[in-house]
């Protein structure tokens, strides 16, 4: 007798795909120079430090904000800027593990269930919860590693193949 197979949720996919791009995240992660973390390409863009903290936490924390149907927002932390390496790697570590931990929580009809960020009770922003997370806790995400993929390009650290060939490794050559 064969067992029923698994039904696969919705928030399945998103967990996939998290999995499936967190090699890549953390192989540009794992080349962030520790001597130059402070660095930044303009004066208004983040520091190296920054933005690899911000890439490494970011999808426990979103994950964290999609827990209740409504957020207040009331202003955004300062970002913090990296010590070392191995800070970076253990926040994404546990980022990850935080956002699987609460999207596995959670069922299709919380998924599709309507999220919204306000502000002094206005809604600023509005979107079925698993819309959310694909805009922020995945595309976001894919945004700022196409940052830190130029940041490292500029400090001449070589660069891994992400999707195909970088001018510094073909997969299929």
């Amino acid at each position: 007798m064969q067992a029923e197979p698994k039904a696969i949720r919705m928030v399945d996919n998103i967990i996939a795909e998290i999995d499936q791009e967190a090699e890549t995240t953390r192989l540009l992660l794992d080349l962030v120079p520790e001597d130059q973390l402070g660095w930044r390409p303009h004066p208004k863009a983040m520091s190296l430090g920054q933005l690899a903290m911000h890439i490494a936490a970011l999808q426990g924390n979103i994950a964290e904000l999609s827990i209740n149907s409504t957020v207040e927002f009331t202003s955004l932390p300062p970002e913090p800027e990296a010590a070392s390496r191995e800070e970076i790697g253990q926040v994404f570590a546990n980022s990850l593990r935080k956002a699987k931990e609460v999207l596995d929580s959670m069922d299709d009809a919380k998924a599709v269930e309507e999220w919204k960020l306000t502000k002094d009770g206005r809604t600023i922003f509005s979107s079925p919860r698993i819309a959310f997370w694909r805009a922020i806790m995945l595309n976001h995400n894919y945004h700022h590693r196409g940052q830190l993929s130029t940041y490292l390009r500029q400090l001449n650290v070589p660069l891994p193949s992400i999707y195909g060939p970088s001018a510094d490794v073909n997969p299929f050559a």
